[in-house]
């Protein structure tokens, strides 16, 4: 049976979105904390019993604690969810408005979707909900989020007005800043991120968003076009394919040349580079 110092701290660690791995280790730093506290009351004349109790009322609230904790480990994250989902929906309503009255025929599916995901994000700000695995949601839902106002921003680039394009980019660049601080931020354990491979991660996260977003839009644009599934359609996915060869390469080439990670990891970033000189180049010159 757990003793009342073994609750307390469970209680406290699950108020955080650590990894399995960093709440094992932030629960076994608290629990051998309380246990020196409880140890010096008992010292100072308290039953075992009596010192737990006091041990626990010094150190303060489960929830309150949790939060502090929560708090240094992912600043301003709170605020910024908050932020990237106002201004989600802000643009999600201007934009099918834009379209709607601009081109008589706005996209509902798109700003369904991203009502919906915008919202998710708010209720993830707001709700502390202690059984779900925050830190795995809010990653999930920060993917789904950028591939969303990739394709929404790729929607909007047909109106003259180009200040759509440029505040789903903005919104990508907040969305992409969020992911890389709640994935990349680690407790001080043995398995947290050095700087390199950070910086790989950081790579493949943006890499990532934009080919699996550059795929999903060409397959769903070659389904309209041809009006269902053709195996042609299963070359387009190998750039996704490819960068989740060369993901793992890296992470693997990491431990042992870090050159040969660098250079592995510039090939998807010039991929990127090739898309968006695709699709803007042609208006720069004309």
């Amino acid at each position: 049976m757990k003793s009342g110092l073994e609750r307390f701290v469970e209680n406290i660690v699950r108020h955080t979105d650590c990894s399995k791995e960093e709440k094992e280790d932030l629960y076994e730093e608290l629990l051998i904390h309380l246990q020196m506290s409880r140890g010096q009351l008992m010292e100072d004349g308290l039953s075992k019993e009596e010192a737990e109790k006091k041990a626990m009322a010094l150190f303060g609230n489960e929830g309150e604690i949790g939060s502090q904790i929560q708090q240094a480990m992912f600043p301003y994250r709170k605020e910024l969810m908050f932020t990237l989902s106002v201004t989600s929906i802000l643009y999600t309503v201007a934009a099918y408005c834009l379209q709607l009255f601009w081109e008589g025929n706005a996209f509902i599916m798109w700003m369904v979707v991203s009502m919906a995901s915008s919202s998710f994000i708010f209720y993830l700000a707001v709700n502390k909900s202690v059984h779900l695995n925050r830190k795995r949601w809010i990653n999930s839902t920060l993917v789904l989020h950028a591939l969303i106002y990739l394709y929404g921003g790729m929607l909007s680039d047909g109106l003259s007005l180009t200040i759509l394009p440029i505040a789903a980019g903005l919104v990508i660049l907040l969305n992409l800043s969020l992911l890389y601080l709640t994935s990349l931020n680690s407790f001080g354990s043995s398995q947290a991120l050095n700087r390199d491979s950070k910086i790989i991660h950081a790579l493949n996260i943006t890499a990532g968003i934009f080919i699996i977003g550059a795929t999903l839009f060409i397959v769903g644009g070659s389904l309209i076009m041809i009006g269902g599934f053709s195996p042609i359609m299963l070359a387009f996915c190998l750039p996704a394919l490819i960068w989740i060869g060369l993901y793992i390469a890296q992470v693997k080439a990491l431990k042992k040349n870090k050159r040969l990670a660098y250079g592995l990891a510039v090939v998807p970033m010039l991929f990127i580079v090739g898309i968006l000189l695709i699709a803007f180049l042609p208006k720069l010159m004309y």
